[in-house]
């Protein structure tokens, strides 16, 4: 007589599996254990840096503009340094705040940019 299952288990289940051990389930992969390119992720933030740089040289170079068109000597540049430091550091913490929200990603800061 051949063995069958008892007819108190449907043939749709997973046969007993030894303990810690599910058969043919395959548990999800988590986010932190995707394998990921190093240089996805590098790139991404060295275009955070060169960003904020931008913003920086660019204002200081119109606060230095207006300081030669105005007479301003000394304060235009020194504005326009500062404006662009706030400007770069906003933009900064925008970026770094969407990543957040998008969880840790390959993609680095930008969510998807690069």
């Amino acid at each position: 007589m051949s063995e069958s299952t008892p007819p108190d288990k449907k043939s749709d289940e997973t046969p007993d599996a030894p303990p810690g051990e599910l058969g043919d389930y395959k548990r999800p992969t988590m986010y932190f254990e995707k394998e990921r390119s190093v240089g996805a992720g590098a790139g991404a933030w060295m275009g955070v840096g060169i960003e904020f740089a931008l913003f920086v040289v660019l204002f200081f170079l119109g606060g230095k503009w207006l300081d030669g068109k105005f007479g301003w000597d000394p304060w235009g540049a020194a504005m326009g340094g500062l404006l662009g430091a706030l400007m770069g550091m906003a933009s900064l913490i925008r970026r770094v705040t969407r990543m957040s929200d998008d969880g840790p990603s390959s993609q680095g800061p930008s969510g998807g940019d690069a």
